[in-house]
This record gives structure tokens, C-alpha cells and sequence, in this order.
């Protein structure tokens, strides 16, 4: 069993080596070409699962002072991919959203950061398909099962 299972590992290691590479070089190709850096693309991606936030959260996110958070939201601002607004319970907080240009590049960034995905499944055939579905739905479960999301 316990060969079995080093063997397992190994080969779930190989896989998510391939994925995560596969996956980042398409998303940080497409950031690149939006003239984006990776802490801006983080800075996007807490303020898109958050649906607003404000600088201190950012801040805390990617470890760096207020400052330099604002600066960093300047930047994002100029480029017409977020918006201030003022709280109106606290006008010295404020909140943080994307703009509908903002909702497209995290949008794209998914769509690029797939694509590779669409490459595959053109080399799978039909049954080799449904053998990788059934083998991810079983993982899927069982990690749910481990640790709900």
C-alpha cells in the first residue's frame, strides 16, 4: 500500500506541477499585456472576492504599509480599473471596487489563464473525457470530505 500511495503522490504532484505552470504562464501573459504587475493582479483579485474593500484591507493582503497601498490604488485608479468612494459612515475610509473595465481584465484573466485547458481537452478523446471527469469528481469528493470549501 504504502507504494502505491508514494506512487499516488508522485503522480498527483507531476499533475498539479503541470496545471499551475500551465495555468500561470497563460495568466501572467495576458497580465503583462495589460501592463499590469503581479502585486496589482493581487490587489485586483482580493478587491474582485471582496466586492469592496478599503486600503487597510489591501494593505494587510499584500503586507505592505497603507502607503504604499495607495499608491499602488493610485496606479489601478489611473488606469481606470478601480474607484474610491467615500464612506459615508466614515468619509476618511475609503471603500475600494472595481470599475466595469476592472471586472473585464479579472474576467479575461480567468478566460487566459484556461486556455490551455481548451487546448487539452481538443487531445482527449470522448472516453478519456469522462475517465478524467470521473477521476476529478472522486477527488472533488474526497477533499470535500477532508475539508469543506
Amino acid at each position: 500500500m504504502t507504494e502505491l500511495k508514494d506512487h499516488f503522490l508522485v503522480v498527483c504532484e507531476k499533475t498539479m506541477g503541470q496545471f499551475m505552470a500551465r495555468s500561470m504562464r497563460s495568466f501572467w501573459q495576458y497580465t503583462k499585456e495589460q501592463g499590469l504587475t503581479m502585486t496589482q493582479m493581487v490587489a485586483l483579485r482580493h478587491i474582485h472576492y471582496k466586492q469592496e474593500c478599503n486600503i487597510s484591507e489591501i494593505s494587510e493582503e499584500l503586507g505592505v504599509t497603507n502607503a504604499a497601498s495607495s499608491q499602488l490604488l493610485d496606479r489601478l485608479v489611473q488606469q481606470g480599473l478601480i474607484a474610491r468612494h467615500e464612506n459615508p459612515l466614515d468619509r476618511r475610509n475609503k471603500k475600494i471596487v472595481l470599475t466595469e473595465r476592472g471586472r473585464q481584465v479579472m474576467h479575461d484573466s480567468v478566460v487566459a489563464r484556461q486556455h490551455w485547458l481548451r487546448h487539452l481537452a481538443n487531445h482527449l478523446s470522448p472516453r478519456e473525457m469522462e475517465q478524467v471527469i470521473q477521476s476529478f469528481n472522486l477527488l472533488i469528493e474526497k477533499l470535500e470530505q477532508i475539508e469543506p470549501v
